[in-house]
Protein backbone atom coordinates (compact mmCIF):
# COMPACT_ATOMS: atom_id res chain seq x y z
CA UNK A 1 0.00 0.00 0.00
CA UNK A 2 1.79 3.30 -0.67
CA UNK A 3 1.72 6.02 2.42
CA UNK A 4 0.65 8.95 0.24
CA UNK A 5 -3.10 10.22 0.50
CA UNK A 6 -5.37 10.41 -2.29
CA UNK A 7 -8.60 12.33 -2.57
CA UNK A 8 -11.96 10.20 -2.74
CA UNK A 9 -14.27 12.63 -4.88
CA UNK A 10 -17.70 9.81 -4.13
CA UNK A 11 -18.09 7.17 -2.07
CA UNK A 12 -19.45 5.29 -4.95
CA UNK A 13 -16.08 3.92 -5.90
CA UNK A 14 -15.64 2.23 -2.60
CA UNK A 15 -19.29 0.56 -2.08
CA UNK A 16 -19.46 0.26 -6.17
CA UNK A 17 -16.17 -1.42 -6.77
CA UNK A 18 -15.22 -1.26 -10.72
CA UNK A 19 -14.91 -4.10 -12.99
CA UNK A 20 -11.87 -4.62 -15.16
CA UNK A 21 -10.22 -6.66 -17.39
CA UNK A 22 -6.49 -7.74 -16.95
CA UNK A 23 -6.35 -11.04 -18.95
CA UNK A 24 -7.24 -12.54 -21.76
CA UNK A 25 -7.10 -16.15 -22.06
CA UNK A 26 -3.76 -16.12 -19.48
CA UNK A 27 -2.40 -13.17 -21.72
CA UNK A 28 -1.68 -9.63 -19.31
CA UNK A 29 -3.07 -6.44 -21.16
CA UNK A 30 -0.35 -4.34 -21.29
CA UNK A 31 -2.57 -1.80 -19.92
CA UNK A 32 -1.52 -1.12 -15.82
CA UNK A 33 -4.48 -1.19 -14.26
CA UNK A 34 -6.45 -3.18 -17.06
CA UNK A 35 -9.41 -2.05 -18.79
CA UNK A 36 -13.03 -0.94 -17.33
CA UNK A 37 -15.75 -2.76 -18.61
CA UNK A 38 -17.45 0.35 -19.02
CA UNK A 39 -14.46 2.06 -21.17
CA UNK A 40 -15.34 -0.73 -23.41
CA UNK A 41 -18.95 0.33 -23.62
CA UNK A 42 -18.22 3.70 -24.18
CA UNK A 43 -15.76 3.00 -27.04
CA UNK A 44 -18.42 0.64 -28.61
CA UNK A 45 -20.97 3.49 -28.13
CA UNK A 46 -18.54 6.24 -29.46
CA UNK A 47 -17.38 3.98 -32.41
CA UNK A 48 -21.71 3.29 -33.24
CA UNK A 49 -22.33 6.78 -33.30
CA UNK A 50 -19.22 7.87 -35.45
CA UNK A 51 -20.48 5.38 -38.16
CA UNK A 52 -23.70 6.57 -37.70
CA UNK A 53 -22.93 10.83 -37.91
CA UNK A 54 -20.46 9.23 -40.91
CA UNK A 55 -23.40 7.83 -43.00
CA UNK A 56 -25.18 11.25 -43.42
CA UNK A 57 -28.56 9.54 -43.38
CA UNK A 58 -31.20 11.71 -43.75
CA UNK A 59 -33.52 8.97 -41.73
CA UNK A 60 -31.00 8.58 -38.84
CA UNK A 61 -30.77 12.73 -38.68
CA UNK A 62 -34.81 12.35 -38.00
CA UNK A 63 -34.80 9.91 -35.80
CA UNK A 64 -31.71 11.28 -33.58
CA UNK A 65 -33.96 14.21 -33.94
CA UNK A 66 -37.11 12.74 -32.43
CA UNK A 67 -35.67 11.00 -29.55
CA UNK A 68 -34.02 14.01 -28.64
CA UNK A 69 -37.51 15.48 -29.27
CA UNK A 70 -39.11 13.09 -26.79
CA UNK A 71 -36.40 13.57 -24.26
CA UNK A 72 -36.57 17.06 -23.92
CA UNK A 73 -40.22 17.06 -24.13
CA UNK A 74 -40.47 14.75 -20.86
CA UNK A 75 -38.36 16.91 -19.53
CA UNK A 76 -38.94 20.88 -20.60
CA UNK A 77 -42.39 19.97 -22.06
CA UNK A 78 -43.28 21.64 -25.92
CA UNK A 79 -40.17 24.37 -25.77
CA UNK A 80 -37.73 22.05 -24.21
CA UNK A 81 -38.67 19.55 -26.82
CA UNK A 82 -38.55 21.64 -29.73
CA UNK A 83 -35.01 22.70 -28.74
CA UNK A 84 -33.57 19.33 -28.04
CA UNK A 85 -34.65 17.97 -31.44
CA UNK A 86 -33.74 21.12 -33.48
CA UNK A 87 -30.29 21.10 -31.73
CA UNK A 88 -29.95 17.08 -32.03
CA UNK A 89 -30.88 17.51 -36.07
CA UNK A 90 -28.32 20.73 -36.99
CA UNK A 91 -25.57 19.02 -34.44
CA UNK A 92 -26.00 15.62 -36.03
CA UNK A 93 -24.97 17.50 -39.64
CA UNK A 94 -22.54 19.50 -38.09
CA UNK A 95 -20.60 16.68 -36.30
CA UNK A 96 -21.14 14.42 -39.23
CA UNK A 97 -19.19 17.47 -41.68
CA UNK A 98 -16.25 17.66 -38.94
CA UNK A 99 -15.99 13.62 -38.68
CA UNK A 100 -15.69 13.70 -42.77
CA UNK A 101 -12.90 15.85 -42.35
CA UNK A 102 -11.17 12.62 -40.69
CA UNK A 103 -8.90 9.59 -42.07
CA UNK A 104 -10.40 6.96 -41.26
CA UNK A 105 -7.65 5.69 -38.68
CA UNK A 106 -8.58 8.86 -36.59
CA UNK A 107 -12.25 8.62 -37.02
CA UNK A 108 -12.62 4.97 -36.10
CA UNK A 109 -9.82 4.26 -33.72
CA UNK A 110 -8.47 7.52 -32.38
CA UNK A 111 -12.19 9.34 -31.85
CA UNK A 112 -13.61 6.42 -30.10
CA UNK A 113 -10.76 5.70 -27.60
CA UNK A 114 -10.44 9.57 -27.08
CA UNK A 115 -14.12 9.56 -25.94
CA UNK A 116 -13.91 6.26 -24.35
CA UNK A 117 -10.64 7.31 -22.12
CA UNK A 118 -12.49 10.52 -21.41
CA UNK A 119 -15.40 9.69 -20.09
CA UNK A 120 -14.37 6.34 -17.97
CA UNK A 121 -11.88 9.09 -16.03
CA UNK A 122 -13.76 12.72 -16.32
CA UNK A 123 -16.06 12.82 -12.98
CA UNK A 124 -16.86 16.46 -13.14
CA UNK A 125 -18.62 16.86 -9.71
CA UNK A 126 -17.87 13.00 -8.52
CA UNK A 127 -20.59 11.62 -10.70
CA UNK A 128 -19.62 9.39 -13.79
CA UNK A 129 -19.74 11.50 -17.27
CA UNK A 130 -22.83 9.68 -18.43
CA UNK A 131 -24.59 10.87 -15.62
CA UNK A 132 -23.04 14.80 -15.48
CA UNK A 133 -24.15 14.97 -18.80
CA UNK A 134 -28.00 14.16 -18.26
CA UNK A 135 -28.06 15.70 -15.37
CA UNK A 136 -26.66 18.63 -17.47
CA UNK A 137 -29.16 18.71 -20.35
CA UNK A 138 -31.95 18.30 -18.37
CA UNK A 139 -31.05 21.30 -16.24
CA UNK A 140 -30.91 23.18 -19.35
CA UNK A 141 -34.12 22.02 -21.02
CA UNK A 142 -35.86 22.46 -17.62
CA UNK A 143 -37.80 25.66 -17.66
CA UNK A 144 -36.44 28.05 -15.01
CA UNK A 145 -40.24 28.61 -13.32
CA UNK A 146 -42.32 25.43 -12.82
CA UNK A 147 -46.13 24.93 -11.17
CA UNK A 148 -47.08 21.62 -10.28
CA UNK A 149 -44.82 19.80 -12.84
CA UNK A 150 -45.74 22.50 -16.09
CA UNK A 151 -43.32 25.16 -17.20
CA UNK A 152 -44.16 28.60 -16.70
CA UNK A 153 -43.01 32.36 -18.76
CA UNK A 154 -40.82 34.19 -17.35
CA UNK A 155 -41.73 36.58 -14.65
CA UNK A 156 -43.31 39.68 -16.14
CA UNK A 157 -44.45 37.79 -19.05
CA UNK A 158 -48.21 37.62 -18.90
CA UNK A 159 -49.26 33.89 -21.32
CA UNK A 160 -52.88 31.80 -21.53
CA UNK A 161 -53.05 28.88 -23.78
CA UNK A 162 -55.89 28.48 -26.12
CA UNK A 163 -59.15 27.51 -24.34
CA UNK A 164 -57.75 29.02 -20.82
CA UNK A 165 -60.22 30.58 -18.43
CA UNK A 166 -58.77 33.51 -16.26
CA UNK A 167 -59.95 33.78 -13.01
CA UNK A 168 -60.22 37.11 -11.17
CA UNK A 169 -60.26 37.42 -7.70
CA UNK A 170 -61.86 41.19 -6.45
CA UNK A 171 -60.86 42.53 -3.29
CA UNK A 172 -62.14 45.27 -1.01
CA UNK A 173 -60.99 48.00 -3.91
CA UNK A 174 -63.06 47.06 -6.60
CA UNK A 175 -65.95 49.69 -7.70
CA UNK A 176 -68.69 46.72 -8.31
CA UNK A 177 -70.17 45.49 -5.87
CA UNK A 178 -70.05 41.19 -6.64
CA UNK A 179 -72.83 38.60 -5.59
CA UNK A 180 -71.98 36.70 -2.05
CA UNK A 181 -74.05 35.78 0.92
CA UNK A 182 -72.94 36.21 4.59
CA UNK A 183 -74.00 34.28 7.48
CA UNK A 184 -73.62 35.96 11.09
CA UNK A 185 -73.11 37.16 13.56
CA UNK A 186 -70.67 39.31 11.63
CA UNK A 187 -69.59 42.91 10.79
CA UNK A 188 -69.16 43.63 7.05
CA UNK A 189 -67.88 46.47 5.90
CA UNK A 190 -68.23 48.12 1.96
CA UNK A 191 -66.06 50.52 0.78
CA UNK A 192 -69.11 52.92 -0.60
CA UNK A 193 -72.40 53.31 0.84
CA UNK A 194 -75.20 50.51 -0.16
CA UNK A 195 -78.59 50.35 0.33
CA UNK A 196 -79.94 47.86 2.83
CA UNK A 197 -83.44 46.16 3.34
CA UNK A 198 -84.85 43.32 5.11
CA UNK A 199 -86.73 40.95 3.62
CA UNK A 200 -88.23 37.10 4.06
CA UNK A 201 -90.90 35.16 6.48
CA UNK A 202 -88.97 36.30 9.30
CA UNK A 203 -87.35 39.71 8.66
CA UNK A 204 -84.09 37.22 8.90
CA UNK A 205 -82.60 38.49 5.53
CA UNK A 206 -80.69 41.56 4.66
CA UNK A 207 -80.18 42.33 1.04
CA UNK A 208 -77.62 45.04 -0.29
CA UNK A 209 -77.52 46.58 -3.47
CA UNK A 210 -75.49 49.27 -4.87
CA UNK A 211 -76.45 53.03 -4.24
CA UNK A 212 -77.14 53.72 -7.49
CA UNK A 213 -80.71 54.63 -8.87
CA UNK A 214 -83.88 55.94 -7.22
CA UNK A 215 -83.93 54.18 -4.02
CA UNK A 216 -87.03 51.45 -2.84
CA UNK A 217 -89.56 51.58 -0.42
CA UNK A 218 -87.71 50.57 3.43
CA UNK A 219 -83.90 50.99 1.84
CA UNK A 220 -81.15 52.60 4.39
CA UNK A 221 -77.92 53.87 3.21
CA UNK A 222 -74.98 52.11 5.18
CA UNK A 223 -71.27 51.50 4.74
CA UNK A 224 -71.09 48.87 7.63
CA UNK A 225 -73.99 46.45 8.55
CA UNK A 226 -74.21 44.06 11.57
CA UNK A 227 -75.48 40.38 10.76
CA UNK A 228 -76.76 39.25 13.69
CA UNK A 229 -76.91 35.56 14.71
CA UNK A 230 -78.91 33.66 12.10
CA UNK A 231 -79.41 36.35 9.84
CA UNK A 232 -78.42 36.09 6.43
CA UNK A 233 -76.65 38.66 4.64
CA UNK A 234 -77.36 38.99 0.44
CA UNK A 235 -75.35 41.23 -1.45
CA UNK A 236 -76.83 41.66 -5.16
CA UNK A 237 -74.87 44.08 -8.02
Amino acid sequence: MSGGREPIRSYQRIFRPERRIYQIEGRSLPVPGGIPLRWLGYATAALVAVLALGSESQTVAILVGLAAGAAGLHVGGRAGGLAAAVSAFVAFWIAGFLLGLLDWPLRLVVVPIAVATLATQATPDGRRADRFALSWLALRLAPRRQALGRGLPSAGTRQLSDGATLWVAPDERFPELRRCRIRGAATVAFAAEVRIRRGGMRQRRLIARSARGRPRRGELEARRIGVGVGELLEVRP
